[in-house]
């Protein structure tokens, strides 16, 4: 985004020139810029601080990260307080126009953009890391367990809850756990309770 025209040739002959293919998109103000980034998002914008209809930093997103893609800003009066204010509104980086800077602007986008992908790949990370921590949150707050000392009884082994009152063990687990039961008959109580019957030979749940 470069209002001066002597300034966008001389950084898209830089570009022509160096060896690697890189597709050139001008915009001469703020305005012109939304529309094309918001139609086809860059994969890195190269902003000059001062626009005929605004500023930069009108348009950008802090941390870098947060945006669609890279920002960095250009001006031609580079100063700390100048680039202490791009770099609060979410620039990537800064960079003073000169003879030698967009000569060597190639140079400069390649190692932004390997910083992009660091960010980028951070701010997954910590993303997918906040995913799972919520998963895992959701999951223990379903999981109900037994602790402590339970009280059951050795005959009818019957447990006696908090108010005293004796139920079955199946009632008192599926109430304190996320357990389910199916009912069967086990070897040796098919052997006692149905003698005429195979071993096995009725175990339906």
């Amino acid at each position: 985004m470069e209002d001066e025209a002597a300034h966008a040739a001389a950084i898209q002959r830089a570009f022509a020139a160096d060896d690697d293919a890189f597709q050139i998109e001008v915009a001469r103000t703020l305005q012109e810029f939304r529309e094309r980034s918001a139609s086809q998002p860059p994969d890195i914008a190269l902003l000059d601080l001062n626009l005929p209809d605004g500023r930069a930093v009108e348009i950008m997103t802090r941390p870098p990260e947060a945006g669609p893609f890279p920002i960095m800003i250009m001006t031609s009066y580079g100063n700390e307080q100048v680039a202490v204010e791009a770099m609060k509104a979410g620039a990537l980086d800064y960079v003073v126009k000169s003879a030698e800077a967009f000569a060597t602007m190639p140079r400069t986008v390649e190692r932004a953009l390997r910083e992009w992908k660091l960010l980028t790949e951070r701010r997954d990370a910590v993303a997918a890391q906040a995913r799972l921590v919520t998963q895992l949150e959701e999951a223990l707050s379903k999981v109900k367990m037994l602790s402590g000392l339970v009280p059951i009884c050795s005959g009818c082994k019957k447990i006696r809850d908090d108010q005293g009152y004796w139920e079955q063990v199946e009632s008192y687990i599926q109430k304190h756990s996320n357990a389910q039961f199916s009912h069967g008959f086990c070897p040796d109580c098919i052997k006692k309770y149905f003698p005429d019957l195979e071993k096995g030979g009725l175990n339906n749940p």
